[in-house]
């Protein structure tokens, strides 16, 4: 390489500085570009989301009206333990009460009269 005088390597580095400038500016550009186009995928998902989101809230209604209408199926939500545990309770109907009374036998037997 040719050795180049003072004069001249200020000149090649303010050139490259320039370019440098230059392109910084550019990927800066690009960045802010590529920050507004999520911003906007964002809100976008966000809002379809949401929709789709209410549909499905729709056809669930819809469906549980369905069942109930054509085939008597009433749907139940069960949000708390006050609600399972009556649910268990209340379901037993017939093996509840069978089960009540084989439990109580004796005490039965008292009240009509028996030993």
């Amino acid at each position: 390489m040719e050795e180049m005088d003072v004069p001249q390597r200020i000149d090649d580095h303010e050139k490259r500085i320039g370019q440098l400038e230059k392109n910084y500016g550019e990927v800066i550009t690009k960045i802010s570009d590529m920050e507004k186009m999520q911003l906007q995928t964002q809100n976008t998902l966000l809002t379809e989301f949401s929709s789709t989101k209410t549909m499905l809230s729709d056809q669930n209604a819809i469906n549980q009206k369905l069942l109930e209408q054509m085939y008597g199926i009433k749907t139940l939500k069960i949000t708390t333990r006050k609600d399972i545990y009556l649910g268990l309770l209340g379901g037993t109907g017939i093996v509840g009460v069978l089960s009540l009374v084989i439990s109580q036998w004796e005490n039965i037997i008292k009240l009509f009269g028996g030993n």
